[in-house]
């Protein structure tokens, strides 16, 4: 089977900012970084490893400290500024201050990089607009104000404008940033969709584990001594590198839930029993007061939870008691003057 040619990838690459009297400050150093097309890949790390340096870089906004990378085989600096506006687009988290146009206005700037010299738009270009406006479901939106815009219709009206200007990359800084969970989600979902169906390959930054664990095809996580780890996300969580990524003193991630959680030092230890969703947000509970849940250890106490008629019952097994409650309110409260 023959291997597919990377749409982007990178060479020896490093990247930071050049100082003139003084050492060039280095983030993250031999990047060989490939990309798909098709592919959905997220950008984690801490904050100050480099996450949007790197989206910087390749886009050709900053230089790199060395090294090179190349989009369609062809290197970063053989591109005018025009023709790499055609193979790739960037969408970024900044509040735009575009002033008072529609929609519509805002999403056929993705179009000016085919326009001719006197920029107007061709019948295609309008056909491609609406096509995106259909695709993203803006087409009610379109004569309306993009400033009278919700933060999370503003996003996805940027990434329409990306998609009109129909390159064969999009990069976004941090597109789910400042938004609410329906709307992160809601974005997440249209960017897989958009994949599916035009066969882009898409780059994008986040602070956001657990939606990255479900929407990217293949992550690309900065560690802790600067280096990128490549893998699925799945892969990356059995082996332990998102523990070693993000593991701090107060905060520590959980494979099991891929989730993080606060590190607290419990003195108690009760184990939880009963229907899997019922377990998962009473432990959620007794941990928010710093009581343990780890079954593995030796516990203090448990809880059987029970449903009779379709009502949960909590029945507490601690000091020598048998109590019972009927929602987990009840249970912190007792637990939290024990």
């Amino acid at each position: 089977m023959m291997e597919s040619t990377p749409i982007l990838y990178t060479k020896d690459l490093a990247i930071g900012y050049k100082r003139k009297k003084s050492t060039d400050l280095i983030l993250l150093d031999n990047l060989n970084l490939s990309v798909e097309r098709g592919e959905l890949i997220c950008l984690l790390g801490q904050n100050g490893f480099g996450k949007s340096t790197l989206l910087r870089t390749l886009t050709g906004v900053q230089r790199p400290i060395r090294g090179d990378f190349f989009i369609n085989g062809k290197s970063i600096n053989s591109y005018e500024r025009s023709q790499l506006a055609k193979v790739l687009s960037i969408v970024l988290t900044e509040n735009l201050n575009i002033g008072e146009v529609s929609v519509h206005s805002v999403v056929s700037m993705g179009r000016y990089p085919h326009n001719n010299w006197l920029g107007m738009l061709s019948e295609n270009d309008h056909k491609v607009i609406n096509n995106v406006l259909e695709i993203t479901g803006l087409t009610p939106y379109k004569e309306k104000m993009f400033t009278e815009l919700s933060d999370g219709f503003k996003q996805k009206v940027m990434i329409a404008r990306a998609l009109a200007q129909d390159t064969s990359i999009i990069l976004l800084d941090e597109p789910t940033a400042f938004l609410d969970i329906p709307t992160r989600i809601e974005i997440l979902n249209m960017l897989r969709s958009l994949i599916k169906q035009f066969n882009k390959s898409i780059i994008f930054s986040s602070h956001d584990l657990d939606l990255a664990l479900q929407t990217a095809d293949i992550v690309w996580l900065i560690t802790k001594d600067q280096k990128i780890e490549v893998d699925s996300p799945e892969d990356l969580v059995l082996n332990g590198h998102f523990e070693k990524a993000f593991n701090k003193k107060e905060i520590k991630f959980h494979p099991q839930r891929g989730i993080f959680k606060m590190n607290r030092i419990a003195d108690t230890k009760i184990q939880v029993k009963g229907n899997k969703i019922d377990v998962i947000w009473t432990e959620r509970a007794l941990e928010r007061i710093g009581i343990s849940t780890d079954g593995n250890e030796k516990v203090d106490g448990s809880i059987q939870i029970d449903r009779n008629d379709g009502k949960l019952i909590w029945n507490l097994n601690f000091n020598s008691q048998s109590v019972l409650f009927y929602s987990i309110g009840e249970l912190i409260k007792y637990l939290k003057n024990k």
